[in-house]
């Protein structure tokens, strides 16, 4: 296994291992009964099964354990297909999940109006979250070409099969398009949930203001190295 996979597998069995256990906190307590914190479980939720399932297609993208790429797709490449559509449905979902969680501080930041709105998010949150990954499952059909494979026995390798340098290009183009859109909305709506929050005195707000603008930045952070992977891939089709 390469070194880079080596560090992407060390540090992001740790973070779901971090997620996992908080999920378990915020489930099981009664101190984390807000709306705030149903919307931050299902994004946990959606980060663990994101992150298991980038691992079988990204074998086979950088090369790395041949032996188990084979074993997955030898007989079986459209189940690659699946892999990366469903990879592309989870940059969508995660995306907008961030923005729902900034949201719905905006909205439930007045405490007068606290009780009321955030009956609202505990009733309709999943409803919400339908909606989201109904979007990125849309997105994912349309708006990308999902490329498959074939394994080639002679030179123990894979070859990408429908995808040629146009399509390449207009993935990565089209993907880079939505994910800067996505940091725009993310920035604007984390900054504005600050200032809000901030307007109000007491301590739990001031430590939402925090936890939400670590949201805002850490995802702000993951879009751009996002952005950056995509658009270096423009030389594999080149």
């Amino acid at each position: 296994m390469f070194l880079i996979s080596k560090i992407w597998l060390g540090y992001g069995f740790i973070s779901v291992v971090l997620s996992a256990f908080l999920v378990l906190i915020i489930s099981t307590s009664q101190l984390f009964n807000q709306s705030f914190y149903r919307l931050v479980t299902i994004h946990l939720v959606l980060v663990i099964l994101s992150w298991i399932n980038s691992w079988p297609s990204r074998i086979v993208y950088t090369e790395d354990s041949p032996y188990f790429a084979r074993i997955l797709f030898e007989h079986s490449p459209t189940l690659f297909k699946s892999f990366t559509f469903l990879g592309v449905a989870f940059v969508h979902i995660q995306s907008w999940s961030s923005i729902v969680i900034c949201i719905n501080k905006l909205r439930t930041a007045n405490p007068e109006k606290y009780e009321e709105r955030n009956k609202f998010w505990n009733r309709w949150c999943l409803l919400i979250y339908g909606l989201i990954i109904a979007f990125g499952l849309l997105a994912a059909n349309y708006l990308i070409v999902i490329p498959t494979i074939r394994y080639l026995p002679e030179t123990g390798n894979f070859v990408f099969i429908v995808m040629n340098l146009g399509d390449g290009i207009v993935n990565i183009f089209l993907v880079g398009v939505f994910l800067i859109l996505y940091i725009l909305i993310s920035l604007i709506i984390g900054l504005v949930t600050i200032c809000k929050i901030r307007k109000h005195e007491d301590k739990g707000y001031h430590h939402s203001s925090l936890v939400i603008l670590a949201h805002t930045f850490f995802r702000v952070f993951c879009l751009l190295s996002l952005i950056g992977s995509f658009f270096l891939q423009i030389e594999d089709f080149t």
